[in-house]
């Protein structure tokens, strides 16, 4: 099948960047397995991380953590610090340069092999991971703004026009299949379609309003679904299809010179609305934090303006220590996924995102959530708002507190 053939293709042959850019969670889980480095899931800082306990260094058993957003590995052992994944596999697999831990990556993303024969782990040692206390004065530095020059030229290819932005699915009513966002919301937001790849654009904003990162929604088929569809498919067919819905907006030829493939930032350090929302916080001492951004601009609709969202699973301690600093008393825990079985894989990870930060930081500031336990008003796959005002006005009235600070 040959890429014009392809629901979904990108404008370029994949490189290193991008290819690792595009594997999810799961998929970097499966490398640490392949490479012998009993990996394990943990919970580190409010997100989801992969402990690697086996394989490290030179072949030698340490403990490290890696970061499936920064694409950062840390490690506690002896020799300490940071480094990027390609640094570490170049390590492990005790290779001469960076330039072929990448292209030893790039082979197992494309189903092939790797030697690990002289690689294995040793055995019988215990590694354990502690989490730093939280600290709600932790100085966290706001991402930089993109080049306001830049912003006007990735704009001018897009279109943002109030006729174009009321046909987007986002701003079409439930009657329509739509989210019903009013068309306001979406150029308060500065939302635009990107008319050649037939994406939405989601800028996100430091809280001085200045665009740190691009986000585009695409509509292609996943790679999953094309797994499934499509069996005889080689992971280099496969590598074009995206993993997820949303991904950073990839850098054209002309800013791909340097730096990241893609217009990204770092989501622990940046909060989507909070400067839409930071002056309500600051008034009423009152922070929703949702995951997505469709939310944010639906709460402010529907008059909750002291709405934020991560952009990412659950919350980061850094969003929390944001929001106190902005003037929160309260912060109100919204997040996806929520009740399907009280003993299910889903309200496990529900409990963590939810009484797990709040007993890392109910000593600092009250904590409550929104949350359907019973699913009368939510599917379980639904933010809390999706199902329109009245429903979360409901949950957000009986909301349930987590930590109460006096």
């Amino acid at each position: 099948m040959s890429n014009m053939e392809l629901p979904f293709v990108l404008a370029y042959e994949p490189e290193y960047e991008d290819k690792v850019a595009r594997l999810s969670k799961e998929e970097f889980f499966s490398l640490f397995e392949h490479l012998n480095a009993a990996p394990r899931w943990v919970n580190s800082n409010g997100k989801r991380a992969i402990q690697i306990l086996g394989l490290c260094h030179h072949g030698e058993s340490h403990s490290a953590l890696f970061d499936p957003e920064t694409l950062k590995v840390n490690c506690f052992s002896a020799c300490g610090g940071g480094m990027m994944l390609h640094t570490w596999v170049m390590r492990a697999l005790d290779l001469s340069s960076p330039y072929y831990s990448r292209k030893a990556i790039e082979k197992w993303i494309d189903g092939q092999g790797l030697d690990l024969a002289h690689r294995a782990p040793r055995g019988g040692l215990d590694f354990s991971y502690y989490e730093k206390p939280f600290d709600p004065n932790v100085e966290i530095e706001m991402v930089k703004g993109i080049d306001p020059t830049i912003i006007r030229d990735l704009y001018s290819g897009f279109d943002t026009t109030r006729e174009t932005l009321s046909r987007l699915v986002w701003c079409k009513n439930k009657e329509q299949g739509g989210d019903g966002i009013p068309v306001e919301q979406l150029e308060a937001f500065q939302v635009a379609y990107n008319p050649k790849r037939k994406t939405i654009i989601l800028p996100h904003h430091n809280a001085n309003g200045e665009i740190v990162g691009l986000y585009e929604r695409n509509f292609a088929m996943l790679r999953q679904e094309a797994k499934e569809r499509f069996p005889d498919f080689s992971p280099k067919d496969l590598v074009q299809f995206p993993t997820a819905k949303y991904f950073p907006l990839f850098k054209g030829e002309k800013y791909r010179k340097s730096g990241k493939p893609c217009w990204s930032f770092p989501n622990s350090q940046n909060l989507y609305g909070l400067h839409k929302a930071k002056e309500a916080i600051r008034e009423t001492g009152k922070a929703i934090i949702f995951e997505g951004a469709k939310s944010v601009m639906l709460a402010h609709a529907y008059g909750y303006p002291y709405a934020v969202a991560t952009h990412t699973f659950g919350a980061h301690t850094n969003h929390i220590a944001m929001l106190m600093q902005a003037g929160a008393k309260e912060i109100i825990l919204a997040f996806d996924k929520q009740y399907e079985d009280c003993k299910s894989k889903e309200w496990e990870l529900f409990e963590m995102k939810t009484k797990g930060l709040a007993d890392r930081v109910g000593a600092h500031v009250a904590v409550s959530r929104v949350c359907d336990k019973t699913g009368f008003w939510l599917d379980y796959k639904d933010a809390p708002i999706d199902q329109g005002k009245m429903t979360f006005d409901l949950l957000f009235k009986d909301r349930e507190t987590l930590t109460a600070k006096e």
